[in-house]
């Protein structure tokens, strides 16, 4: 089975999401850190921040394809399949949602309870939304 063709766009779009991911994530983490004082609250909330910006800009990228040229990127053997773009803007919702809470609680388990409803609610309203990858 061969690997399916990705626009050049997209191919440099997911090699740029990995730096661009690590810089959101290293900013968020000292901001976050900042703001809330709690380290290992912090690195969750920066890693998940992180994470949702790498499955986002690949799939904004994407979609910006002209659909008879694009390729899916549900159809690459490592990408699972599931809406990149509603999960990727998911995470980062969980992120402010979860920080947000810990600040005004100072519960971990609350805001980190909080942050994933946010985020699944999120995702399950942004994939019926936005446009399929």
């Amino acid at each position: 089975m061969s690997e399916p063709e990705f626009d050049e766009s997209v191919v440099r779009a997911d090699k740029r999401s990995k730096v661009i991911a690590l810089i959101v994530a290293i900013t968020a983490f000292l901001l976050i850190r900042e703001l809330v004082g709690d380290v290992q609250f912090a690195s969750i909330a920066a890693a998940t921040a992180g994470i949702g910006t790498r499955l986002y800009i690949p799939y904004h990228a994407n979609v910006r394809v002209p659909e008879s040229d694009r390729t899916s990127l549900s159809e690459h053997p490592t990408a699972g399949a599931y809406h990149h773009g509603a999960a990727g803007i998911g995470l980062v919702i969980l992120s402010v949602v979860a920080v947000v809470a810990f600040a005004v609680t100072h519960g971990f388990a609350t805001s980190v309870g909080v942050g994933i409803i946010a985020g699944v609610v999120s995702y399950v309203m942004l994939a019926s939304v936005l446009p399929a990858q």
